[in-house]
């Protein structure tokens, strides 16, 4: 179903008028601009279930290096690449997804137990830093393998382990190791983490398991590269030089995980190519009634720095074990889209619950739901205010492009692009309808999903001799696919961005132009005025043979 700005720009419409008029009986049915990541563990991990999940809505997936071994990560990208090609083989469509890699970071760990240990509230446990006891932990003691924790930590220190589902005070620091009490009780586990709130670790930037994961990732040819632990900028610097110039086309996505990298979010948002707010991670740190003007605050300034944004961290969390969600994880989703996210990342619900198809189906309706509410007008004017100084080129481009789109009530951009930028930059500035990025690098075919509302489209025809002929073959192949989404709809008014010539770097050319079908032809024509754009079956083209001669003097 076609989708545009058109409601919203009835005079006088207001934000108010508009959520008072949103649709209650109708189920949204616009192509999704949010994209999915869904992550591959037990549950998943056949190719059927990976093949729902891709045509149910996730763009991107991603391997957890914190639970699983290189094998089952190599397995996971053979039945992706084996559901790709049966989608491709029953629609001739060639879909791409993008791949992320989540390393597990730095992290301190207890040692083992001989025995089930359940700690309860008062109780006294030591963590020691003596090797002897690393397989014999008890209640009483437990191993710890980081031997500066007696130099950074005081008496009043909180420490929370295994993901803070326990929580200890610091009582005394000492020779070898911490008298701690138990504040928050539970079942201890082996080889649990350690999470020190208030205090800044010296261990390294990237672990020797990261190295290890990192090099195996570029060779499995990965899109993306979910941080942990980033603490500062200098953190992200230190991951490139181990990408080096083989992983370089890797986008570096850092976790919000700490209180420690809350503290320094700018400068890391600025040196990483996206964020990753892990609520989960974050909630044992900060105070829990914070998480939430956390989670505004974060996606606030990343859409106004126009920096990508995912939302992780139990988002269905109930549908591991349940087929429907709870009503306050609804709310919960659709607050994350309205706040501003790009992505939205399913954890353990599609890992190793029982419904992973089902976890998907559910967050693709939500979001589209969700979507509905936003009041875009006013989001464009607010993106735009914040841009200051001189604009380059593409920004111009960018911002007349959206505020075409706008004007026109178009119900699609059209991007031609070589890398993704030109497409990603149009994203910045938040159009209602969707940005079909129609290239021939089947990378920025797979890098795109990270940001909001761009719908990539892999173009695989040699190019014309011709550079016009070949942008109108382009524009002519995007259209189709379009109509065949149900994106686009007769007569429909539809903004392509493109260059004035081949390469990248040229994109300036902005048009109108406005969609018409043939009754007895499935693929999408153009014309520049909309009043000859309606459907005519009278309509008869001068050559049959796949040049169609309605593509010329567009301009």
């Amino acid at each position: 179903m076609a989708y545009s700005a058109k409601t919203l720009l009835r005079e006088g419409s207001t934000e108010l008028n508009h959520i008072c008029e949103l649709e209650i009986s109708k189920t949204a049915s616009h192509q999704r601009l949010v994209s999915l990541i869904g992550t591959i563990s037990v549950s998943s991990r056949n190719t059927d279930t990976i093949y729902n999940m891709i045509m149910r809505g996730v763009n991107i997936f991603r391997l957890n290096f914190a639970h699983e071994s290189h094998e089952m990560h190599s397995k996971t990208i053979e039945l992706i690449n084996e559901a790709l090609e049966k989608i491709h083989k029953e629609t001739g469509q060639l879909r791409t997804v993008a791949i992320a890699a989540d390393t597990r970071g730095p992290q301190i760990r207890t040692g083992l137990l001989d025995v089930d240990v359940f700690l309860r509230t008062g109780d006294n446990l030591r963590l020691s830093i003596n090797r002897d006891l690393y397989d014999k932990g008890n209640k009483e003691a437990v191993y710890v393998d980081y031997p500066n924790i007696i130099n950074l930590t005081k008496t009043g220190d909180r420490l929370f382990i295994d993901d803070g589902k326990l929580l200890l005070h610091v009582m005394e620091v000492g020779v070898d190791g911490l008298l701690c009490e138990v504040i928050q009780g539970g079942q201890l586990k082996n080889n649990c983490n350690v999470i020190l709130p208030e205090i800044e670790i010296d261990l390294p930037a990237v672990s020797e398991k990261d190295m290890f994961d990192i090099q195996f990732s570029m060779k499995a040819n990965v899109d993306f590269l979910f941080a942990s632990a980033v603490r500062c900028a200098k953190n992200i610097k230190e991951l490139r030089a181990v990408l080096g110039e083989k992983g370089k086309h890797i986008k570096i996505i850092a976790k919000i995980d700490s209180k420690i990298s809350l503290s320094r979010f700018a400068e890391i948002m600025r040196a990483a190519d996206g964020l990753l707010l892990s609520r989960a991670d974050l909630g044992t740190q900060i105070p829990i009634h914070k998480l939430f003007i956390t989670q505004k605050s974060i996606l606030g300034q990343c859409n106004k720095a126009g920096k990508p944004v995912i939302v992780a961290s139990h988002i269905l969390e109930s549908m591991r074990t349940e087929v429907q969600p709870t009503r306050a994880e609804c709310f919960d989703l659709a607050n994350a889209i309205i706040d501003g996210a790009d992505c939205i990342m399913l954890s353990s619900e599609v890992a190793i619950g029982p419904y992973p198809t089902e976890v998907v189906a559910t967050c693709d309706k939500l979001c589209r739901e969700a979507e509905k509410v936003l009041w875009f007008r006013d989001l464009f004017s607010d993106l735009v205010s914040e841009v200051r100084g001189e604009l380059d080129a593409a920004h111009s481009l960018a911002i007349a492009t959206v505020e075409t789109a706008k004007r026109t009530n178009a119900t699609l951009i059209l991007v031609l692009t070589s890398s993704g930028r030109s497409a990603t930059l149009v994203s910045k500035f938040r159009p209602r309808c969707p940005i079909m990025a129609i290239t021939r690098c089947e990378r920025a075919a797979r890098w795109v999903y990270i940001h909001r509302g761009v719908l990539p489209m892999l173009y695989t025809a040699e190019p014309s001799s011709d550079y016009a002929t070949d942008v109108d073959e382009r524009v002519h192949f995007g259209l189709t696919c379009a109509k065949k989404m149900e994106i686009i709809s007769d007569g429909d008014p539809i903004v392509i961005l493109s260059a004035w010539k081949d390469g990248g770097g040229f994109t300036n050319n902005l048009r109108v132009v406005y969609s018409f079908f043939e009754a007895d032809r499935v693929d999408c024509l153009f014309r520049a005025d909309r009043r000859l754009s309606q459907k005519n079956t009278n309509l008869v083209m001068a050559n049959r043979d796949g040049k169609e001669n309605s593509l010329n003097n567009i301009m």
